[in-house]
């Protein structure tokens, strides 16, 4: 700027007229030609210092814009249309509608299905003699168990039994020739024959022997019913 002004001074006093010599100054006689710098030469000047400050511009804005970030354009926010506003109307109609479609049945709901055990050979060997031990077992308890149900059967027949008729009137014909006592086999003779404790004395009425005494003797019958005959 300094440069600029002082070629902007010095055009102005080359073209000013001239003006009155100072006291003491030198006045130039008239027609000598005045030493000064050519209009083109000060013109050439003025454009290269402008020149030379349009660079020096230049170049500092670049910098300066390099150095800055670059603003971000924002975007203007979307326009949103209007939602329409359902009317109590409206809404009477809509749950109207849903209330009268047909809603799905409802299916129960199943649990999956668990795989089977799986069971390797080893555990299938292991457990084979406590499952044959548990069924031994199990068949055991149920021939027990019938066991016992046809003794109480057999023992409710038998008490519900009466004495035979037939065994009275086969004892009532029967002789009893004598007995013999001992302490470790009684013996009594009946028609001739000679029984002990616990023998039969006839087959088919499934009587037998009971008790032998001095004076008597007593017989029992399939049904446990006691029948006694005395000598």
């Amino acid at each position: 700027m300094s440069l600029i002004n002082q070629a902007l001074r010095k055009a102005q006093r080359d073209r000013t007229p001239e003006r009155m010599p100072e006291p003491g100054a030198t006045v130039s006689a008239p027609g000598a030609p005045r030493r000064g710098m050519k209009p083109g030469l000060i013109i050439g000047l003025v454009v290269a210092v402008a020149v030379l400050l349009a660079l020096v511009v230049g170049l500092s804005l670049v910098l300066l814009q390099g150095n800055e970030a670059p603003p971000v354009a924002q975007q203007p926010p979307a326009a949103t249309a209007p939602q329409p506003t359902a009317t109590s109307q409206d809404s009477g109609q809509a749950a109207t509608a849903q209330a009268a479609a047909p809603q799905p049945p409802i299916e129960p709901l199943t649990p999956p299905a668990s795989p089977p055990a799986r069971t390797t050979p080893l555990e299938r060997e292991a457990t084979s003699p406590v499952v044959e031990e548990l069924r031994r077992a199990r068949a055991a308890a149920e021939a027990k168990a019938t066991a016992e149900a046809q003794a109480a059967a057999t023992a409710a027949a038998k008490a519900a039994a009466q004495p035979s008729q037939e065994i009275i009137d086969w004892l009532a014909r029967a002789k009893i020739s004598g007995v013999k006592l001992s302490a470790t086999e009684s013996r009594v003779i009946l028609n001739g024959k000679s029984y002990t404790v616990g023998e039969y004395v006839n087959f088919d009425l499934g009587l037998k022997v009971m008790i032998i005494q001095e004076k008597r003797v007593l017989f029992v019958d399939a049904n446990d019913k006691k029948y006694l005959k005395r000598l």
